[in-house]
């Protein structure tokens, strides 16, 4: 698999920013989408109050801040999902999954990864329905993202074995 230097976070609630957030950290340029410029507008907000603490915490320095929040474009535009690795933390609904995989996987190549933040839908359900099945992969996220340092990778019937192992290195 090719090396990460670009992770997409589809949905802008409470796991999608806290995932964003993590990313963005962790030095990877971020792109934090939601079809909801609202909820946009709040991840943008929460982040940068989360950041704040961090800084007030004295765990980052003002520089940093900035620095790690400028890594993150806010968009609402499907287009701009061009990434390594494309995280998907909406509606627990499996519909909406795969025809966000599905739509991603037409403006992205065929070496993306997809993750699902699933924790009640089968990967091997929601593989069985997209585009590029053995790029699809579990990476449960526990909340808060930005607190607790652990993921759950899971592997589907179909997924790659390079894409677990790319995963489980990112993470």
């Amino acid at each position: 698999m090719n090396n990460i230097s670009t992770i997409c976070v589809c949905g802008a609630g409470t796991m999608g920013s806290g995932i964003a957030q993590v990313a963005a950290q962790a030095g990877f340029t971020t792109i934090q989408f939601d079809v909801n410029e609202a909820m946009l507008e709040k991840s943008k907000i929460g982040i940068q109050k989360s950041l704040q603490f961090l800084v007030d915490k004295q765990k980052i320095t003002t520089e940093e801040k900035g620095n790690i929040f400028s890594k993150i474009l806010f968009t609402a535009n499907i287009g701009d999902c061009v990434a390594d690795v494309c995280i998907e933390a909406i509606i627990e609904k499996k519909e909406a999954k795969i025809s966000l995989f599905n739509d991603l996987a037409k403006v992205n190549n065929h070496q993306t990864i997809y993750a699902t933040n699933t924790s009640s839908i089968s990967i091997n359900d929601i593989a069985n329905e997209v585009a590029n099945p053995s790029n699809i992969v579990g990476m449960h996220f526990f909340n808060p993202a930005t607190i607790m340092k652990l993921v759950e990778v899971v592997k589907g019937d179909k997924t790659n074995d390079a894409v677990v192992e790319t995963i489980v290195a990112l993470c």
